[in-house]
């Protein structure tokens, strides 16, 4: 833990795909929530008091001072795509075209997804876990923010890195059936286990979506567990976000 604010340890990436988005990230640093979500959860969904919860939102309302509240979602692992302010938000991909309206995803181990076109017109941010980048949601994040071929920018948020995630080949498989340059994401590891590379494969999922400009993906949230949540060395804990949003 650390004594400065809160607040101070959050990141603001350095990726500046328009002069009127803008990013933070924010990390488990503080005491809000007891152990097991220890710090600073952001998750509804992890058995936290929903009051804490809610009261963390607020939070991160407050600091980012924005006119309107983050717009959160209830992810499902899937590709549903909402527009903020949709009531529904059963969702893995939230879009906007207003001004100072956050979207969040938020993760522990799976890869945030933050996209911006480029004109500045639009933001959108995407959660993808193994199951979404197999199914596709940046290849829909990519079609919503940009139906007619718009420039868009992608940053990769923290997750789990190679060397810390390994997967069978009833993870492996998929992904490689559905395209075997794919392969090239996944280091054998013995008896039947690979490393998988999230960043690798998201940069290729949307290269061949047609988004060149991708920043980010350095961040391993399993190997800084002191200032990310890891599902996959905590089990039960809490969730970070990640959020974008236009000023203008």
């Amino acid at each position: 833990m650390t004594d400065k604010p809160f607040h101070e340890n959050w990141i603001t990436p350095d990726w500046a795909p328009h002069a009127n988005v803008r990013v933070r990230v924010t990390t488990r640093h503080g005491d809000h929530s007891p152990p097991p979500w220890r710090g600073f959860n952001l998750g509804a969904n992890c058995d936290d008091d929903p009051r804490r919860v809610e009261q963390a939102r607020h939070h991160v309302h407050e600091i980012l001072g924005t006119a309107r509240a983050p717009a959160w979602l209830r992810q499902v692992h899937g590709t549903r795509i909402i527009e903020a302010g949709d009531q529904d938000t059963d969702a893995d991909g939230i879009f906007t075209h207003a001004p100072q309206t956050p979207c969040a995803v938020l993760t522990a181990d799976c890869l945030p997804v933050l996209m911006a076109r480029t004109d500045g017109s639009a933001v959108g941010a995407f959660h993808a876990g193994w199951r979404g980048l197999l199914d596709g949601i940046l290849e829909a994040g990519v079609a919503t923010l940009a139906p007619s071929g718009e420039n868009v920018s992608a940053w990769l948020g923290p997750a789990i890195c190679r060397k810390c995630y390994q997967v069978d080949a009833a993870v492996r498989d998929p992904f490689l059936l559905r395209d075997p340059r794919a392969a090239a994401g996944f280091t054998e590891d013995g008896d039947g286990r690979w490393r998988m590379d999230l960043f690798f494969l998201a940069q290729q999922r949307l290269a061949a979506a047609g988004v060149q400009a991708v920043e980010g993906g350095a961040l391993c949230t399993h190997c800084h567990q002191d200032a990310f949540y890891s599902y996959r060395h905590e089990g039960q804990t809490g969730r970070f976000a990640s959020l974008i949003w236009l000023t203008n």
